[in-house]
């Protein structure tokens, strides 16, 4: 069920474009204060990609986010998962659509879940590999900057959000111990799904 008022402002909410979906949107332009109904619970997706060069050097790849929340911060990539999708299917349309990047799920990397005052959100982390794309040099409204960064560079970023930092030192010093995927039939005529394990 959507909402038709504000629960902040009490403005009259309006459906408006937010990541690639229609959302009832406490509209700025109309005065309002910029909320987003995406519902009570959430559930987010990252998506760990390392990378090593030439010289022998792992970096990790982060995105710098161009819109609220965190404008001007550093992470990994990634997004909300949406009704019609599974975790692993966002993380890797996610990693494209910030990164252009193309990538295959390793693996399960990591888990957090926290319950702030009126909301509860999860979100879940996966271990990529590159398989084609070429990464974005150019910003969009969404992202400001994509690159490779070493743990030294990571540790000099002032606005690289700790979560990602403590996930890209894991992945980039080997200490991630993935839950792998499997694929178990489903029960009574429902499709199969991905049990990580």
């Amino acid at each position: 069920m959507r909402m038709n008022f504000c629960p902040k402002c009490g403005h009259k909410l309006d459906i408006g474009l937010v990541a690639l979906r229609e959302r009832p949107i406490c509209n700025p332009a109309n005065g309002g204060c910029g909320f987003i109904d995406f519902g009570r619970y959430t559930l987010g997706t990252g998506g760990l990609v390392v990378q090593t060069g030439p010289d022998g050097v792992r970096k990790a790849l982060l995105i710098q986010r161009n819109e609220e929340p965190n404008r001007g911060g550093w992470t990994i990539p990634g997004g909300f998962v949406e009704f019609d999708e599974t975790a692993d299917a966002a993380v890797v349309r996610e990693v494209e659509e910030e990164t252009g990047l193309k990538t295959r799920n390793l693996g399960l990397a990591g888990y957090r879940n926290r319950a702030d005052p009126g909301d509860n959100s999860s979100y879940i982390v996966f271990l990529l590999e590159i398989t084609g794309g070429e990464l974005k040099t150019e910003p969009d409204p969404e992202i400001a900057q994509v690159g490779f960064f070493t743990l030294e560079e990571m540790q000099g970023m002032g606005r690289l959000a700790p979560l990602s930092y403590e996930l890209a030192a894991a992945a980039l010093e080997d200490r991630i111990q993935l839950f792998q995927p499997h694929t178990v039939r489903g029960l009574n005529g429902r499709p199969p799904f991905t049990l990580y394990i």
